[in-house]
């Protein structure tokens, strides 16, 4: 394994030769002579780059700067920062921490301390990349498993019913394509890149009920009787039923959940002449709108034993021409522009082939989603997202504090935080106020921590908060500084809505878990008249307020 690589950033040429001279028998080490050199290095560089040593006080632009444009640009996701200056003032210390810095190096150098301090900020980003590498591959383990057993499930389904193994994979892929559009188009419906994959998945389940369905009825050459029909259209209670009738903590899970969307309601109809429910317009779930659209899509444009197949144009005629129901009229515009990526793929089903094995090559949506600002994230980044992040609020859930917090013991302090008075919030102005309140806070604590620090929603209107080699006099400014801003903090749609919290928090040597402990009885302490911070410095037996 090779070297990690660090940028040492210094106008003095004589003090990065005193870091070279500290540092080059461990690191692969590049120089910059002043703050715009940096940036273009590390605008080229960054994926290379472990760590970053920046001076304060240069030409052209000063290390605040270079770290405000990290900052800014999320570069410090991949590689640490830590400032180096003669000027160890605490307001330059705390602005530095401000803005992102992991770490404050006093000049002169002391040799051990930078080996010691590069060492641990190394080792700390070395041990969060790992982790988050493997709940990847569990994930994906899980995902694939779980696909796996999706694609057999619905293709006895299929078996059943005499139609083509190919079906669910149509329907998944024009449900996939359709709501891909219809973002473009609107933003009623608040869909993530994420949402889409797990509807286009969930998509495979949507006549899961056909299975209690004689094969005579569904086979039947012929055209159904009354009777038969009423029997075949009990499917999509059927489905769903199954789906309830799952353990609780499994129908919990955002795929079951949307599955019965779809299940249920695929068969309704925008102008309420469906079933089971009829439901009208978007009464009815988007999901099930898109994948009830490319069901029928696909069911005509496919020969079944009962007919032979229609063409593209045919199909798309009697679609718009309502022969076949009433849809969403957006996802009809959208079923008529991505006419080309369906005309082509049709002809690759009739002659055999697999269909859509590459979606979107003729509509560019990675360039049309970055066009309109759609932020979508590595999958990497979106998988830790889905797993660890709270969804009201933006930070960590309790499901991250319980897997690799609890048990942690480099961290340097712990902080637990209660919204004062957060029921009577609820009380008096309602859940979407809570909500709105719960969701500012969180910002806020969060803009007061670093990237390597972590805000948790601990449970309800609780909140964790770890810092990882913190100064203690750094520690104890940002916990008050989370009070203040809370106090200040006013709420748009609320604006007669006053907040505060109360601060515990917890500094020194011990584990994760005993820190919280200490934590939570500052907390407590504070809660007693509220709107206060009180602290327990472990190393020196006493505590603050």
């Amino acid at each position: 394994m090779g070297k990690q690589t660090i940028l040492i950033v210094d106008d003095s040429e004589m003090n990065r030769d005193l870091l070279v001279d500290i540092l080059e028998d461990q690191y692969d080490l590049i120089e910059a002579e002043n703050g715009v050199k940096a940036i273009e290095i590390l605008a080229e560089q960054r994926e290379a780059i472990s760590l970053v040593l920046l001076d304060i006080m240069m030409p052209e632009m000063d290390g605040f700067g270079v770290l405000s444009h990290i900052y800014q640009n999320h570069w410090n996701e991949s590689f640490a920062v830590i400032m180096i200056s003669a000027d160890d003032s605490p307001a330059n210390i705390k602005r530095a921490y401000d803005l992102g810095a992991f770490d404050y190096i006093s000049r002169p150098f002391d040799a051990a301390i930078v080996q010691r301090r590069i060492s641990n900020t190394m080792c700390l980003y070395v041990r969060q990349k790992h982790l988050e590498q493997l709940v990847i591959e569990q994930f994906y383990e899980n995902e694939n498993n779980n696909k796996l057993m999706i694609a057999i499930l619905s293709h006895i389904v299929e078996f059943r019913n005499g139609e083509s193994g190919a079906h669910v994979l149509h329907v998944n892929q024009i449900t996939e394509l359709l709501l891909k559009q219809l973002i473009l188009h609107t933003d009623r419906y608040s869909l993530s890149q994420s949402d889409i994959a797990l509807i286009s998945t969930a998509s495979s389940l949507h006549d899961i009920g056909k299975i209690a369905i004689s094969e005579e009825i569904l086979n039947k050459p012929g055209r159904l009787t009354d009777e038969e029909f009423e029997i075949i259209k009990t499917h999509t209670a059927i489905g769903a039923d199954m789906l309830l009738s799952l353990p609780a903590d499994q129908q919990s899970v955002p795929l079951v959940r949307m599955a019965f969307e779809i299940c249920r309601w695929h068969h309704e109809r925008y102008d309420g002449k469906g079933y089971p429910d009829g439901l009208k317009g978007d009464d009815i779930p988007i999901a099930a709108q898109a994948v009830a659209l490319a069901d029928v899509y696909d069911a005509l444009t496919s020969e079944r034993c009962y007919k032979k197949a229609y063409s593209h144009e045919d199909a798309l005629n009697m679609i718009l021409d309502g022969q076949c129901g009433s849809f969403n009229p957006i996802l009809l515009q959208c079923l008529q522009e991505i006419t080309t990526v369906l005309k082509r793929e049709l002809i690759k089903k009739v002659s055999g082939q697999t269909m859509m094995q590459r979606t979107g090559e003729e509509i560019d949506y990675g360039k049309i989603f970055s066009a309109k600002k759609y932020n979508f994230q590595s999958q990497q980044q979106k998988t830790w997202k889905l797993l660890y992040t709270d969804s009201l609020t933006g930070v960590y859930n309790r499901r991250y504090y319980d897997d690799y917090i609890q048990n942690a013991e480099d961290i340097q302090a712990a902080v637990m935080i209660d919204v004062d008075n957060f029921k009577h919030i609820n009380d008096n102005y309602g859940h979407d106020a809570g909500d709105i309140v719960l969701h500012s806070i969180a910002q806020t604590i969060l803009s007061c921590v670093r990237k390597t620090d972590a805000v948790i929603r601990y449970g309800g209107d609780e909140f964790a908060v770890i810092f990882y080699q913190i100064p203690e006099e750094v520690f104890e400014t940002k916990l008050e500084r989370m009070r203040y801003l809370v106090e200040d903090l006013r709420v748009k749609e609320y604006p007669e809505i006053r907040m505060s919290i109360s601060v515990g928090g917890a500094y020194g040597t011990k584990r994760a878990k005993e820190l919280f402990k200490i934590a939570d009885r500052m907390m407590y302490r504070s809660k007693r008249t509220k709107n206060q911070v009180n602290i327990c410095f472990l190393d020196k037996k006493a505590e603050s307020v």
